[in-house]
């Protein structure tokens, strides 16, 4: 079921016009884009797609008429960030006349060396004083609950191994019981 964005108005340099009639998008089509913009720009929140459903029954008019609104909140919302309306996919998103998939491949996660080159330099500076007081006490949190991840692995590895010698002690008393 598409859903039609009717008119659709930008100011950025990167459309071919400043408004654009009847753009109509499925949710799966939403999905993709939240997912590209999520991969794309890791320095970007990106908020959840709205479920395609509400309370208010499917396929009612109220439903549709919820489910237009919640995504209109969203897209809103990403084309009010600064970086995320500049990525490239949001044009095609909104021009593309046959729906929309994502053309820009995503980038791959950092492993082996590239990771530990970008590891050298420093974490990108923060925009306000709460999140820069923030990140020692977020990292020392990370660690620590890393740290006590790896000792409760490590007590229910322990705790495993000991399990027969207990079955073996717990048949040993069942036979002397039996005995007497």
């Amino acid at each position: 079921m598409k859903s039609p964005l009717t008119v659709t108005q930008t100011n950025l340099p990167k459309f071919r016009t400043t408004q654009f009639r009847d753009v109509g998008r499925t949710h799966s089509e939403f999905v993709k884009l939240a997912d590209h913009l999520i991969s794309a720009n890791p320095e970007a929140f990106v908020p959840a797609v709205p479920p395609p459903l509400t309370a208010a029954g499917v396929g009612t008019a109220e439903d549709e008429a919820r489910v237009k609104a919640s995504m209109q909140r969203w897209l809103n919302y990403v084309c009010g960030n600064d970086v995320l309306m500049r990525d490239e996919e949001m044009v095609l998103f909104i021009e593309s006349d046959a729906g929309y998939s994502p053309v820009i491949r995503m980038k791959q996660p950092a492993t082996g060396v590239r990771r530990k080159v970008i590891k050298q330099f420093a974490p990108p500076p923060d925009d306000t004083p709460e999140l820069h007081d923030a990140r020692p006490i977020v990292k020392q949190f990370y660690l620590g609950t890393m740290d006590s991840g790896q000792k409760v692995d490590r007590v229910v590895k322990c705790r495993r191994g000991r399990v027969p010698q207990f079955k073996n002690r717990q048949s040993e008393c069942s036979r002397l019981t039996d005995r007497k």
